[in-house]
């Protein structure tokens, strides 16, 4: 495990973190950047990066291989003598991603997107924008397909 700045990194009780995971603040923006909520399981070879805001809920399961960041590399100056990796941009874009929620394997969380409460991110998955509580999402950009239906009782296709 890589863990970088750790006092801006918050981690709640009964926190499972497998090898391998990368927790990562640079250039932060806040005393606490990173905080993980009490109940929450993050597999093998995550890589977490943030420069401001990555907050994961309460009884959140995030699998192998996922990133989630905040941090954005700016590539207009094609004649910048610093590498586009070097490059941050001054701009805080918080991730957040709401309790109970399951990021799928080898996803991608963009930086200023928030996933609601309950939510499950299918694998391989690539999320661009918000998504709502309680609603499935998956592809590349990632799209709702199901959302629950709370007078039914279960998960329906959109």
């Amino acid at each position: 495990m890589l863990i970088s700045n750790h006092k801006h990194i918050s981690v709640g009780d009964n926190v499972f973190i497998r090898d391998g995971v990368r927790l990562e603040v640079v250039d932060p923006q806040n005393d606490i950047v990173i905080k993980i909520g009490n109940n929450v399981n993050i597999e093998q070879y995550v890589h977490i990066v943030a420069r401001c805001n990555i907050s994961i809920g309460d009884n959140v399961s995030i699998t192998g291989g996922c990133s989630i960041v905040d941090v954005v590399h700016p590539y207009n100056d094609v004649f910048a003598a610093n590498k586009i990796g070097d490059r941050i941009e001054d701009v805080c874009m918080p991730v957040l991603i709401g309790d109970g929620s399951f990021i799928g394997f080898g996803s991608h969380i963009n930086p200023g997107v928030t996933i609601g409460r309950n939510c499950i991110v299918g694998a391989r998955s690539v999320v661009t924008k918000n998504v709502d509580d309680y609603s499935v999402v998956a592809g590349n950009p990632a799209r709702v397909i199901k959302k629950y239906n709370f007078d039914k009782h279960v998960w329906e296709r959109v």
